[in-house]
Parts: C-alpha cells; structure tokens; sequence
C-alpha cells in the first residue's frame, strides 16, 4: 500500500499525447524533456505508449534497482528492441547468459590489459589532432566520433584489420547507431517495418556491419596459428577465452554478438563525452589553461599509462563532463515480481526508467546543476550519494568498458590539450540532440596554437 503522504500513483510528467504519450516530446526535444524531470522526487509517470513507464529521480531508488534489489528486475523492453541489432551480447542477454559471457569477456578490459592500449589511443589522438591546423575551424562532434570508432577497431581488431574492413565499420557504424534510437522509441513497433529510403539505408548498413564483423573473426582464427608475438588484441583475446566450468570457447555466432555490443558501446559514448568536454573547456579558458599546466608539470608526450594517475584536474574534467553532459542514453528495467518503489506499490511487468542526464543534474544532489565545475570532485569534497553518479550503469550490469571510456577520454583529452587550444567558433550554436547517445550538435570549434606562456 501506498504510504500516507503520497497520492495512490505518481505524478504524470506533462506533454503527454494520446496513443504515443511522450515519445514525440523524446523524439523532438530529448534533452529538455529530460531535464525537466529533476523537478520530481522521487518517481514521475511517463508514456512511449499507451503503457506508464516510471522514471526514478531518485538515486536511493535507482541504487535500489540496479545493485540491492536487481534480482527483482530484468531488461526492459527497449533491450528487447536492440535485439535485432546486437543479438544476445551483454548489453541485451539475461541471467546465467550473461553471468557466463561477462566472466569470459572481463579478462580482455583488465586494467593491465587497458594500460597496453593507452599507446593506441595516444598514437591515433595524436594524428588526429597533428592533421589539424592553426586557425581551422572543425565539427568537434564528428571529429571525436571518427577518432572514437578509430580506436576501438584498432583496439578490437588490431591484429586482423585490413583498411576494405575498417572502411565498412566506419561507414555503417554511424547509420546503425542511428537505427537502434529511432527503434527504441518508435512506440507503435511499426515504423521501423517500413520500406522507406531511411529504413532500407539502416538494413544495408547492419548487413553491411555483420559481414565485416564476420569477415574479420573468420581471419582471426585463419591467422592466430600462425602468430606467435605480439600483443593481443581484443578479438584475440576473446577468440582465446574458455569457459572455467565447461572449458568451452565462444561459438562464432556468440563472439559477433559481444564484438558488436563493444563497437557500439565503445564508440558514442566515449565521442559524445569528449565532444562535451572540449565544449565545456572552451567556454572556461581558466580550466583549460589549468588542465594544460598540468601537462606541462606532470606529463611527457606521448602519454603512457604510469602517467595517467599523476593528471588530477584532467580526470576531474572528465568526470564533470560525464556528470553534466552525460552522454548515456535511456535505460529501462522490468519488474519481474510486484515491487515498492518511493512509498508506491507497482505490479509485475511494470517497466522503470533511469537517465543519468536526470540523477547527475538534480540540484538536490548536485548544487548548481548546471555550472561546469571540476572541483566538485576534489577528494575533500562530500561525496554524492550512492546512485547519484552513475554515468556508467552500476550493478552486474555496470558496463563492462567504463575502464577503457575513462582511460580513452584521459588519454584523448590530454593529447588534444597538449597541442592546441579549441576556442568556440563565431555564430556557433551548439545544442545537444540524442540519437543512442548525447551528444553536441554543431560544435564548431576553431584550432589555436598553444600560447608560449599557457
């Protein structure tokens, strides 16, 4: 039963349409909509659908259904509707399934196995930002995206890649990152049935995504005979891993669902993060000047990963980022059993919604929301509750890559930040926009020569 204080159901968020409910505000204005959420506490009613969604406000609750009480939860349906594109990976699989993969993949995201890929990540960032010049003006967003996707192929594949596979990730991935949000949030499971350009541009892609994925796993296991140093990379390192019961490897059909599920994972979220980021330090020259002291101080180029720990203010920078402008989706989980949530009794199947935009801004626990402040994270700081930052998930379903998203963000971000200032472009009007992720929209940024003196 409800508890006395509270009405017998929860506020409905406004806006709300007949048939669709919000799912044309998440469709138009994503951000805003989410942000106007933290003025409810701790659970407010929303619709992509004729059916409620509850979105938790409050972090005790989300901590609640992500760690202490997971057991009473499952995927939502919005993991039901990437199924098409990511198979049974560990994004979308349940229960022993996923206990079995998480156990087999985890030893290739060891922190000893992503200080190896700090020289990767360094070494591309590095001839990213060397192919710029003074006074060039760039779209941060996409020149991180395509640094990103860089990245976790020559990490995932570094062995096996040959530029004919490289070229078709690269392309496809951008069209099938955009398929999988326009699915997630089509409310009547229709649209994406449809034979119009749009939808028949997203099947290529995925086709095209399979097949190179395929192609490079069948070259993997041609080549692994034959190789006898070197380091591994990921494929590699999956191709090798064996089940410690069993003693079963992963069938082909189980490692194209993992090396999908890690492409996708591995490339948005990171660009989207760092796009923010260079957002953030060219509207506060104080912190980027900061940050670049720092390197100047601690850090000898190209990074390697026994530097990393030393760049305090750039890891606070990077988790400021990942708090204000969390680019993380939507993530959605099932009640398996009838649950009590925030005083309000809820029935099997009821389906709850946590967005990290939503805990992360919440002047409750964050004051000044909305102000870019690194030194929020100072080690003398109260810390936030449990539940109030959690830009990568929490629980068994934390994600499996945060590790190597942070490390690539620190890497990336200093090895920019050590060459050149990006100030914002004049007449530039950045807004954020989600498609699987969020991201900055027209961040157009001017590359500057580092002053002698900064």
């Amino acid at each position: 039963m409800p508890t006395a204080s509270r009405p017998p159901a929860p506020p409905v968020a406004p806006g709300r349409l007949p048939l669709i409910g919000h799912a044309l505000a998440l469709w138009r204005r994503p951000l805003e909509f989410l942000d106007s959420l933290t003025a409810y506490d701790p659970i407010v009613a929303t619709h992509l659908g004729p059916k409620p969604s509850y979105v938790l406000t409050g972090p005790d609750l989300v901590h609640r259904v992500l760690v202490t009480e997971a057991a009473n939860y499952a995927k939502g349906r919005s993991f039901d509707k990437l199924r098409p594109y990511l198979g049974n990976g560990l994004a979308t699989s349940e229960g022993a399934f996923h206990l079995r993969q998480r156990r087999l993949v985890q030893p290739a995201f060891h922190h000893q196995q992503i200080a190896h890929y700090v020289d990767t990540m360094a070494r591309l960032a590095a001839e990213r930002a060397d192919s710029w010049r003074p006074g060039q003006v760039v779209d941060v967003t996409r020149q991180m995206l395509e640094l990103s996707l860089a990245i976790v192929t020559s990490t995932l594949f570094s062995t096996s890649l040959d530029a004919s596979a490289a070229a078709e990730i690269r392309h496809a991935m951008p069209v099938v990152l955009h398929g999988m949000y326009t699915r997630v949030l089509d409310p009547t499971n229709l649209w994406h049935r449809l034979p119009t350009p749009g939808n028949r541009r997203r099947a290529d892609a995925h086709d095209r995504l399979r097949r190179a994925i395929d192609h490079l796993i069948h070259a993997d296991r041609a080549d692994r005979a034959d190789r006898t140093s070197g380091r591994p990379d990921l494929l590699s390192m999956l191709l090798q891993a064996r089940d410690a019961d069993s003693g079963e490897a992963m069938t082909d059909r189980q490692l194209h669902d993992e090396l999908i599920t890690l492409l996708v994972a591995g490339t948005e979220t990171a660009a989207g993060g760092l796009a923010w980021l260079f957002h953030e330090l060219g509207r506060h020259p104080h912190l980027d000047r900061r940050l670049h002291q720092e390197l100047h101080d601690h850090a000898v180029l190209p990074l390697t990963a026994d530097q990393l720990p030393r760049l305090g203010h750039t890891r606070r920078v990077v988790d400021e980022a990942l708090r204000m402008r969390n680019p993380g989706g939507i993530t959605i989980r099932r009640a398996i059993t009838d649950v009590e949530l925030g005083g309000y009794r809820f029935r099997e199947g009821t389906e709850f919604i946590f967005s990290a935009l939503v805990l992360h801004r919440n002047p409750r626990h964050f004051p000044h929301p909305l102000r870019f402040d690194p030194d929020r994270w100072l080690p003398d700081r109260p810390p936030a509750p449990r539940g109030a930052f959690v830009p990568f998930g929490a629980g068994h379903h934390l994600c499996i890559g945060e590790a190597f998203a942070r490390t690539e963000m620190l890497t990336v971000a200093a090895t920019v930040a050590s060459r050149w200032r990006l100030t914002p472009a004049p007449g530039a009007r950045v807004r954020g926009v989600m498609t699987s992720t969020n991201h900055p929209d027209n961040l157009l940024m001017t590359v500057e020569p580092r002053p002698e003196a900064d």
